[in-house]
């Protein structure tokens, strides 16, 4: 059977992305073909606060997306049908854990951070049964954030996407950058201007956002929206309401997307993947094709100082990351010692709080479950802020040469909290009624004999009322001293039981932590220490080739120049299939 001509294309360009040494374009690409037979997937992508969850629950009528103050998931939510609400955590490793809709913002947010992949929502929608699937995804901000990659990352395998943008301001620069990203990686586009019926001024905005999208050469309808008027309406049953909501022409258009044939929307998503990635290759092969040529006109020596000062630059930024590297480990080692010790520091004092207003013998049955839970807790916060500041030091070092860290390589080991073993009761000493009894008799015989001396003076016998009240007292007296005493020292020793355990946590933990910090350490200053020899290495080939002289670079040049021509050809081949599947030629990103 003859593969389809969008298939070779699509081919083609995954072959010249592997051998310009372009993993993310690899990656990216295969995405797009293992899915080009599936269903209808639309992304909804925009900044935090825009209101993209509403946007997805009020197109399907159904609170499925977290919104306001909610946890929302750090990974994309996959919206599609299913006859029975339900939904389901994948984790990194594929592992799929089943959840009930109405618990999952509360699941989501008690997962580790980065241990989710995604999270996938059925719900009985009709708009869903053709196949179609709705990506909430997070929100786009810091470039180097992890909630932003996850979200573009979504751009691999979706058909179609609805960029959100609310009325209270126009387009700014940093959104329109990111349409731009979004058209050129996907074939349709749309902006939904939410939040109208809280800004009277919407329609102006609109209109000043269809000038910046067309003065920016960006192909994508603006449509006029609100969440909270389409919620309304559907409560009422009103349809008018539900016409000035501006829903029925987003759904139109989500219906004109779904409506597409699949081989048709396969090959035009393929084209448009296909001439994102050729763009990109061919302005690498350019900016290198043009140093190689500038490069020929200048003498050997010129070219070999300029090498020279690249070698020199190599050497300065392999003592600056490795110093960064070192000065942040510390700083790390440091800070999460001392934040393991001031959390527990916090559990003592509540240990001693408790205590010191408790007997043992009554609160301990709830004491001992606090102390574990909290301590547990104690670990796995600080394990977390580790995690995460390993992270940070990854692509803080990254930043020297002037790359991206992948941050799972860095992930340190697992806190084993869950490992914490119960604290044990101690033997608490009980006054029991025969040592009451004891205690009591002893104290009274003073009592008596003192009292029945003084009253004898007085022609009174030892033993008189005088003296059995007397005695009776000093008992009471001395059962509760005695008493006293016994609670001081159960609570000495269940502070000094708590304590201890504490201190054992604290001691396995803080090595434990260490530890994970030195291997995070151990695998960064591997990863960089062979960047800088691979780097030193090209400078070393370079060099070879400065000496061979001026011939190979020219030889060099022409190649970059006829692998310049080859993925144009590419760009333009994967342009008239794009046409052939039924896109306006102006509606082809460049």
């Amino acid at each position: 059977m003859t593969a389809p001509a969008w298939l070779e294309v699509l081919d083609e360009a995954l072959d010249a992305c592997r051998t310009h040494g372009r993993a993310d374009l690899v990656q990216r690409l295969r995405r797009r073909r293992d899915r080009a037979s599936g269903g209808t997937r639309i992304a909804v992508l925009g900044f935090a606060k825009q209101g993209k969850g509403n946007l997805v629950n009020a197109v399907l009528n159904a609170p499925v997306c977290a919104v306001g103050d909610a946890a929302t998931p750090a990974v994309p939510v996959e919206v599609g049908y299913a006859a029975e609400p339900g939904a389901t955590l994948v984790g990194r490793a594929d592992e799929r854990i089943p959840v009930p809709v109405e618990r999952l913002t509360g699941e989501v947010g008690a997962r580790p951070a980065g241990s989710l992949r995604r999270v996938e929502v059925g719900v009985p929608r009709d708009l869903l049964s053709a196949g179609l699937v709705l990506v909430d995804t997070p929100a786009v901000g810091d470039p180097r954030s992890p909630r932003t990659a996850a979200a573009l990352d979504v751009l691999a395998e979706a058909d179609a996407v609805v960029l959100v943008s609310d009325a209270t301001t126009v387009l700014g620069a940093a959104e329109l950058a990111l349409a731009h990203h979004v058209r050129t990686w996907c074939p349709h586009v749309v902006v939904a201007l939410t939040k109208i019926d809280v800004c009277p001024g919407w329609r102006a905005v609109a209109e000043r956002n269809r000038a910046a999208l067309s003065e920016s050469g960006i192909d994508a309808a603006v449509l006029p929206v609100s969440s909270t008027v389409r919620f309304a309406a559907a409560k009422a049953g009103d349809q008018e309401l539900n016409t000035r909501s501006g829903f029925p022409d987003l759904l139109g258009w989500i219906a004109g997307q779904v409506s597409r044939p699949p081989e048709s929307r396969s090959a035009l998503v393929a084209a448009v993947s296909v001439r994102a990635a050729a763009a990109e290759l061919v302005e690498a092969l350019r900016l290198r094709a043009e140093e190689a040529g500038q490069e020929a006109g200048v003498d050997q020596a010129t070219l070999l100082n300029r090498a020279q000062r690249r070698a020199d630059e190599l050497r300065r930024r392999n003592g600056r990351w490795q110093n960064l590297l070192s000065d942040e480990i510390a700083d790390l080692q440091s800070d999460a010692e001392y934040d393991l010790r001031e959390r527990t520091r916090r559990i003592v004092e509540t240990i001693d709080e408790t205590f010191d207003r408790g007997d043992p013998v009554k609160v301990w049955d709830e004491f001992g479950p606090w102390l574990d839970r909290a301590l547990a807790e104690a670990v796995e916060t600080t394990y977390t802020f580790t995690a995460e500041r390993a992270e940070w030091i990854a692509q803080a070092v990254a930043a020297t040469f002037g790359v991206q860290y992948d941050l799972d390589r860095v992930t340190p080991p697992e806190s084993g909290a869950d490992r914490i073993a119960e604290v044990r009761q101690p033997r608490i000493e009980r006054f029991k009624i025969g040592q009451k009894a004891f205690t009591g008799l002893r104290g009274s015989y003073g009592g008596v004999l003192m009292f029945g001396l003084v009253t004898g003076l007085a022609g009174l016998p030892l033993i008189n009322p005088i003296s059995l009240g007397a005695g009776v007292a000093f008992a009471a007296k001395t059962i509760s001293d005695e008493g006293g005493m016994r609670r001081q020292r159960r609570q000495a020793v269940a502070k000094m039981t708590a304590q201890r355990h504490v201190d054992d946590v604290f001691l396995r933990f803080s090595k434990e932590c260490r530890d994970a910090i030195r291997h995070v350490q151990r695998k960064l200053r591997d990863h960089f220490t062979a960047l800088a020899e691979d780097l030193a290495d090209e400078l070393a080939r370079e060099r070879e080739t400065i000496i061979a002289g001026s011939a190979e670079r020219e030889r060099r040049t022409a190649r970059l120049r006829r692998e310049i021509d080859r993925l144009a050809g590419l760009h333009q081949r994967a342009g008239e299939l794009g046409l052939r599947a039924g896109r306006a030629p102006k509606e082809l990103p460049a």
